[in-house]
């Protein structure tokens, strides 16, 4: 009997870890975006809020990277191939 005891004791700790790295991952998201209220990154949030926030924010970027480029052009100047113009429809 000790065979399904262990099995179910090294899934149950096994779960716990994933459950762990997706909160960790969800806290350095939260850090890493730009929040306009009071509670700042350190503010519980939903991870629906995080992601909808992280969607915004990749949008702002894409937005602010397709401004640049467009003054660059605007200069007479050459965007690298390496950044090509983005839509944001995709994010």
């Amino acid at each position: 009997m000790a065979g399904p005891v262990r099995k179910r004791e090294t899934h149950i700790a096994s779960e716990q870890r994933r459950r762990q790295h997706i909160k960790d991952g969800f806290r350095k998201l939260s850090e890493q975006l730009r929040w306009n209220d009071e509670g700042g990154a350190t503010a519980q949030r939903s991870e629906v809020a995080i992601l909808q926030r992280s969607i915004e924010y990749i949008k702002e970027l894409v937005a602010e990277q397709n401004d640049l480029e467009q003054q660059i052009r605007a200069e007479g100047k050459t965007v690298p191939m390496d950044t090509q113009p983005h839509n944001g429809t995709s994010v």
